[in-house]
């Protein structure tokens, strides 16, 4: 399923309406996707409260969707920004083989163990923001615009160092 879709079939159940109208100071802040086996076709979809600085997330698989409670998160550096699914435009296939290809370019001979990306908007620029971990502890990180495809930013570390 793609972003799209989730947020579709998200937005137009009842649970998230009737939540939605329990906190209309909410925006969306995410969608992420765990691309293991077990997780693949489950979108995890966040919505932020800025007042209250607590995150509720959706599950959403297939047509079947399930909010957490609200968590407190641990506040970056920068504020929390909303995401528009308007400026997604990228299809998330599309940026995961436009990271593929990066990773082939610039880290030969690294063996992916797991990997995950979300979607959201930070520094000025809705992104996928694409996580490998290697069998070596190392991170792989890939900053996409999901606007039009183009790589902002990539870079390796040692896991120790992932921040």
């Amino acid at each position: 399923m793609d972003f799209h879709k989730a947020i579709h079939t998200l937005t137009t159940s009842l649970s998230f309406k009737d939540w939605h109208e329990k906190h209309p100071k909410t925006f969306l802040a995410h969608g992420f996707l765990m691309l293991d086996e077990a997780n693949k076709n489950t979108w995890q979809i966040g919505f932020y409260d800025e007042e209250h600085q607590r995150m509720t997330t959706f599950l959403v698989t297939g047509t079947k969707v399930e909010h957490t409670d609200e968590q407190e998160i641990l506040q970056g550096s920068a504020p929390i920004q909303e995401l528009k699914p308007s400026e997604v435009t990228l299809e998330s296939s599309k940026a995961l083989e436009i990271a593929n290809n990066c990773i082939k370019e610039n880290y030969k001979g690294e063996i992916i163990l797991k990997n995950f990306f979300i979607i959201q908007h930070n520094e000025g620029e809705t992104i996928y923001n694409i996580t490998y971990f290697t069998q070596a502890f190392k991170t792989i990180n890939i900053k996409i615009s999901a606007k039009n495809g183009a790589i902002l930013k990539h870079n390796i570390q040692a896991l120790a160092e992932f921040t």
